[in-house]
């Protein structure tokens, strides 16, 4: 699923516990979108934070792993709490980047049951909004 808001490109996987879009996941993604948004001032574009949460609205009850820096988002759904971060990004990788990729099978044993980014949109000199390029 892929939506947009004025400053943000989101692509969402499908839970695969559901079988539908995450609303919880989505809510996540949104509230981590204005919380870099406001940071924005007073932060170096090097800024990051990074954790877990419990999304008590899921009725799954998942716990979901996040990743925020200024220019993109990403959210990993019931993860093993112990997998390396840049494991989950080069997953993230293959599923939404526009390169063709491929990994060995068993980067993940347990791949996220769901996964969302959230790219930053930038103004061109046209006025026109594209997904940031060269994440």
């Amino acid at each position: 699923m892929i939506w947009k808001t004025k400053t943000h490109e989101f692509a969402a996987t499908v839970c695969q516990r559901t079988g539908a879009p995450c609303p919880a996941l989505a809510q996540m993604a949104r509230a981590l979108t204005q919380t870099m948004s406001a940071t924005k001032p007073v932060t170096k574009t090097e800024f990051e934070i990074e954790g877990t949460i419990d999304l008590s609205h899921c009725p799954e009850g998942c716990t979901a792993r996040f990743r925020a820096q200024c220019d993109q988002i990403r959210v990993f759904c019931g993860t093993d709490p112990e997998i390396d971060t840049g494991r989950l990004d080069d997953y993230a990788d293959m599923m939404f980047g526009t390169e063709y990729r491929s990994l060995p099978a068993d980067l993940l044993r347990n791949p996220p049951c769901a996964m969302l980014e959230a790219s930053l949109l930038v103004q061109h000199n046209g006025g026109e909004i594209s997904p940031h390029v060269g994440v």
